[in-house]
């Protein structure tokens, strides 16, 4: 650590502070007992940060330490990278291990679903393994999802918020690999990302090797312009998609809606546009025009198990239980270990009275979940 100050802040999931402390100074850092400018590290406790209720980026973080991080002086890490990065092996053992949706980190930290997405695909946040198009998260994606909401909740702009955590993104310690199942496919999980088992590059959609820019020209600029007859954004399919995306940031579900639809007419059918068009009309509330699209992204690709499991959601919330139960059956047909879908599912079964089914919908979600905040759901 190189003689590095150190401050933890918030409940250790690892160790107590008396150990970690040890730890730090056996590594040939120290341990600060307050936040000052001179802390280099701050590393954010993982064994509550769920429930905390403070506001990191203002209540914890004084205008010298702001301009610290701003200046690059100082850090801000999550326990898991802390104790990855720097060797704690025993501590880094000692961590849960928990995976999240992006529905799910959503629920958790209160940042919206698409919010979520747009920093997925600006690679702030990364996620550890994907099973066809469902992404998971670890409990390190957290903090900077909590360090969003609070950045939201202090009157920053989007763009202010990504340019932040570009300072804040994970970074994979060198050599780490994860080995995870995508489709049929061996995928390993690198610092470069994804590579397959013949050493390729595998990319989802749209990512790039750097980080997405945002539009240089205003959204709703771009907006009028495609939709004049005749102009070459309207063939710009990069373009489109990425306005749509920044739309859809802004508030402006129908003008995104709009732009992925001159997507998907600029482009061939595409089963991830399709979602994000159900996934907007169900914001807005148009449950059957959703239903639709998540049906003709199903019809696209039969393994995309997110469009079966909030096709199930939606088809609940029409009044249509059998044909909800049949979607969420058909995702665990492709993906067993799908927490969400087991709770859903158990949640419908139990409302219709099917008890012992549900029950074992029950089960399964708590080994997949064990300290899942939703378990108290279950119990009711």
């Amino acid at each position: 650590m190189n003689g590095k100050t150190i401050y933890f802040l918030g409940k250790l999931a690892a160790s107590n502070r008396k150990e970690a402390a040890k730890t730090v100074q056996r590594l040939g850092g120290k341990v600060a007992q307050k936040l000052t400018p001179k802390v280099q590290i701050v590393v954010v406790g993982e064994g509550d940060i769920l429930s905390q209720n403070w506001n990191l980026w203002n209540d914890q973080l004084d205008a010298a330490t702001q301009e610290a991080f701003e200046a690059g002086s100082l850090e801000i890490v999550s326990e898991t990278f802390f104790w990855d990065q720097y060797g704690g092996t025993q501590h880094a053992k000692d961590l849960p291990k928990m995976y999240y949706t992006p529905s799910m980190l959503a629920e958790l930290t209160g940042v919206p679903v698409s919010v979520i997405r747009q920093l997925q695909k600006r690679q702030l946040i990364i996620p550890v393994r994907q099973v066809y198009r469902l992404a998971y998260f670890d409990t390190e994606s957290i903090l900077p999802l909590k360090i969003v909401r609070n950045m939201f909740d202090a009157g920053l702009t989007m763009n202010a918020v990504t340019d932040r955590l570009h300072k804040i993104k994970r970074n994979l310690p060198a050599g780490q690999t994860d080995v995870q199942i995508a489709g049929r496919d061996v995928v390993f999980m690198t610092e470069k990302g994804l590579v397959n088992q013949d050493g390729q590059r595998c990319f989802s959609f749209l990512v790039e090797d750097e980080p997405v820019s945002a539009p240089q020209r205003e959204p709703l600029a771009i907006l009028e312009s495609v939709l004049e007859p005749n102009t070459a954004e309207q063939n710009n399919f990069e373009t489109l998609y990425e306005t749509a995306g920044a739309l859809e940031l802004a508030g402006n579900f129908q003008g995104a809606i709009d732009l992925y639809r001159t997507v998907l007419a600029a482009g061939e059918p595409n089963p991830q546009i399709h979602f994000q068009i159900a996934e907007l009309l169900y914001r807005l509330g148009d449950l059957t025009a959703a239903r639709e699209r998540y049906f003709m992204a199903i019809e696209l690709d039969e393994t995309f198990v997110e469009a079966r499991a909030n096709l199930g959601c939606v088809l609940a919330e029409l009044g249509n239980d059998e044909l909800a139960a049949a979607a969420f059956r058909g995702a665990l047909k492709y993906h067993p270990d799908y927490a969400e879908v087991r709770f859903h599912l158990g949640m419908l079964l139990k409302r219709v009275g099917l008890t012992e089914e549900a029950e074992e919908h029950f089960r399964i979600f708590l080994e997949l979940m064990p300290n899942s905040p939703w378990k108290e759901q279950i119990s009711k």
